[in-house]
C-alpha cells in the first residue's frame, strides 16, 4: 500500500516527537533515514495448523542513507493516534 504525503508527514512528526535518532545502530553514521514509501504487511505462519494468512498490522519503514539498516514501527498507533 503506497504512503500517502500525510500519511509520510504524520510518520516524521511522530519520530521528531519521540526524538528519534538519526544515528544508525549498524554502522553508526548519522548521514539520516530514508521514510519507504509503502506500507507494508506481513503474514501470519501458524505452523501447527499449517495455514498461512495476512497480518492485521502494516508497518512503517525506515532505511538508513547509508548502509541500508532498516528499522521497522507499527503504522496503527502513529497514523491512527
Amino acid at each position: 500500500m503506497a504512503l500517502s504525503k500525510s500519511q509520510a508527514k504524520a510518520f516524521e512528526k511522530w519520530l521528531a516527537e519521540r526524538h528519534v535518532h538519526p544515528k544508525c545502530p549498524a554502522c553508526a553514521s548519522e548521514s539520516g533515514w530514508t521514510v519507504h514509501d509503502q506500507i507494508l504487511s506481513t503474514m501470519v505462519l501458524d505452523l501447527e495448523a499449517k495455514k498461512i494468512s495476512p497480518s492485521t498490522t502494516g508497518f512503517l519503514v525506515l532505511v538508513c542513507k547509508n548502509c541500508k539498516h532498516v528499522l521497522f514501527f507499527a503504522a496503527p498507533p502513529i497514523l491512527q493516534g
